[in-house]
Formats: structure tokens, sequence, C-alpha cells
């Protein structure tokens, strides 16, 4: 009856961490068009921090101004930025939205065409996203993969003051 139970034990952990390590897997997938409230500016990963400023908070005062429907996790979206701290590129803050209804004053609303991507599930602190980032960047490269230079962070989970319950889905887009 003991070895039954620690077999049967054994074989519910092996499942379980499967099952675990599957869900964070990098996976390929097409996301859908969505429509979102948007903001685009120029930033570079070292000044990254002091040009958003607060825009996401205000972006949420417009949200709940006009009344709109949150569907989803906030979207970062990232044009031509290659990891290096200094490179300008383009960063789209994204809320996805129901319905483009209103006025959005300097924000726009705008529906994301289809993304086709690499994607894996960060869970931890922002500061090592670029791991994950690497990971990705290293599967795309191995498997000759056309990259478009567009990548986006749905931040899923956010915990400010326990950045390491933090869950970031990234998506690298691929042709």
């Amino acid at each position: 009856m003991r070895k039954i139970s620690l077999s049967a034990f054994i074989v519910l952990l092996l499942t379980l961490s499967f099952i675990n390590q599957k869900s964070n897997a990098m996976e390929k997938k097409n996301v859908e068009k969505t429509t979102v409230l948007m903001y685009t500016l120029k930033s570079s990963l070292a000044t990254m921090t002091t040009d958003v400023g607060n825009l996401p908070d205000e972006m949420m005062t417009i949200v709940q101004k006009l009344g709109l429907e949150i569907t989803g996790p906030q979207i970062w979206q990232y044009t031509d930025s290659d990891g290096q701290p200094n490179t300008k590129f383009t960063l789209d803050i994204c809320i996805p939205v129901k319905a483009a209804n209103g006025d959005p004053g300097k924000f726009k609303f705008l529906t994301l065409p289809e993304f086709k991507c690499i994607s894996e599930i960060h869970k931890g602190a922002w500061d090592k996203l670029g791991n994950t980032y690497q990971r990705i960047m290293g599967e795309i490269t191995r498997k000759s993969i056309p990259f478009t230079g567009v990548s986006r962070e749905i931040y899923i989970g956010c915990d400010f003051e326990n950045p390491e319950n933090c869950v970031t889905e990234v998506q690298m887009e691929i042709q």
C-alpha cells in the first residue's frame, strides 16, 4: 500500500511539474486584433521611466472618465528596441478596451492588428525580463525565424511591493 501511494505521489508530482513547465513554456501563437486606448512616445531603456512618467495613471483616468470597459491587461509595445540602454525606440502604451468611445484627449483609439509571435510568460521582477527576451531571441535565431523588430509586454500581474510576484507575457513578433 505504501509503495502504491509513493508511486502515485511521484506520478502526480511529475505531472504537476510538467504542467507548470508547459504553462511557462515558449509558444508560437497568433494574438487577435485588439482595440486600445494608446499613447505613443520615443524613449530608450535608460530614460523610459522618466519619459513615461505618470502616463499610465493619466490613461486610467481617461478610461474611467469615458466609462470604457477594459478588456485585458495593459500592453506595452516596443518597436526597434535592441536591448541597448541608449537606443531610441517607439513605445506604445496601450489599454485594451471594448470599444472606442468619446474624446480621449491627448491619447488615441486604435486597433492593434493581429500579432503573430513567439511568447513566453515571465514570472518575477521586471529587471529580469532581459533573460526572457534572450531565451526567445535565441529560439528565433536557432530556427531562423524572421523577427519584425516589434515586441510586446503584457502585464498580467503587477506587484510593485513584491516584484518577484509580477507576471508578464513577453511576445516577439515574427513573420
